[in-house]
């Protein structure tokens, strides 16, 4: 008789629950309703470490996508916690169009991760699509443009927190409760076959 192998942890639950707290905490800051503080040291740990770890944790499981995903934006967000101290201590500073040029870069990561995702469910490309927008536009805030798109940016992200914190709730009851209770939507286009995938696969 074969042993069965042991039931791992989805990553995606501590990835997910830093992708939210991080974002909120942030977004909460860019609409005056907090100092920069909170965003430093949330940022670094719920957005950096935390993320990073499930990112590196996918590795392991083999899954690809969240390997990257979690990754790109948790070391997005150790970058930032830089940022903000860089500009406390008058060293380093990233103002301005140098920050739109970083968040405009993962504006079209998240909008290249969503291709990928609109073949799993309705939601992930939802969420990342919302992330695409909230940061292009506080990309375009960065550039000079008015600080009112910037707001309409931390509006998006905010969607994008509470989309992810969707997410997080289904793969938890899915994982402890032994079944799905919350409909994630369907793909919205076929995966192409294992086999096709491991031929395009460098």
């Amino acid at each position: 008789m074969t042993e069965r192998a042991p039931r791992l942890a989805d990553p995606g639950l501590i990835g997910l629950l830093g992708f939210v707290i991080a974002t909120l905490t942030a977004q909460l800051e860019h609409l005056g309703l907090q100092n920069e503080s909170p965003v430093f040291w949330v940022g670094a740990v719920f957005g950096g470490v935390v993320q990073v770890t499930a990112g590196m944790l996918s590795y392991f499981a083999g899954d690809d996508f969240h390997f990257i995903v979690y990754n790109a934006f948790g070391w997005y967000w150790i970058c930032m916690p830089g940022f903000l101290l860089g500009g406390e201590l008058g060293f380093f500073e990233v103002e301005g169009p140098a920050r739109g040029v970083f968040t405009l870069m993962f504006s079209i990561l998240a909008l290249v991760f969503a291709l990928s995702a609109a073949s799993r469910n309705t939601v992930l490309p939802v969420t990342l699509l919302a992330v695409a927008a909230g940061l292009g536009l506080q990309t375009v805030t960065a550039f000079g443009g008015p600080p009112a798109v910037g707001a309409a940016g931390s509006v998006a992200l905010l969607l994008a927190s509470a989309l992810a914190a969707y997410m997080l709730l289904e793969k938890f009851y899915a994982r402890t409760l032994g079944r799905s209770i919350l409909p994630l939507g369907p793909a919205w286009f076929r995966l192409a076959s294992p086999v096709s995938i491991q031929a395009h696969t460098v």
